[in-house]
């Protein structure tokens, strides 16, 4: 099932890329010192549309059940590419105000929870 699989890669990815950025802050360092380049931003921002724009295309789910995840995380992802597309400079600013705050690892921790809850419903739901 389409659900399964894309729980399946948004969780592990979640859970991979979040744990990374805790164990290795300076890559997380590295990131927040990315957003200034303009090649960098352009091209997260076509990833992130693209990303965003096929899962809503495959998977637009509206139910009230775990599947409405993957479809809100397609459409988190569409706007985050649109937003860095279209508003760069508003991207920039956000960015620079949560870089070095305190629960940031908090909310990478959040993420790692919330990576294994989607992994775990893509491989047995």
């Amino acid at each position: 099932m389409l659900s399964n699989y894309l729980a399946e890669i948004w969780g592990i990815s979640m859970v991979v890329v979040c744990l990374t950025l805790l164990i290795k802050p300076k890559y997380l360092k590295i990131l927040f010192t990315e957003v200034e380049n303009e090649a960098t931003m352009l091209f997260w921002g076509i990833v992130s549309f693209i990303i965003g724009l096929a899962v809503i295309l495959a998977h637009n789910i509206w139910i009230k059940n775990w599947q409405v995840i993957i479809t809100i995380l397609g459409w988190m992802a569409l706007a985050k590419g649109l937003s860095i597309l279209f508003l760069p400079d508003l991207m920039k600013s956000y960015v620079k105000r949560i870089e070095d705050k305190q629960w940031l690892p908090i909310a990478l921790v959040i993420g790692v929870f919330i990576g294994l809850i989607i992994t775990y419903f893509g491989f047995t739901a």
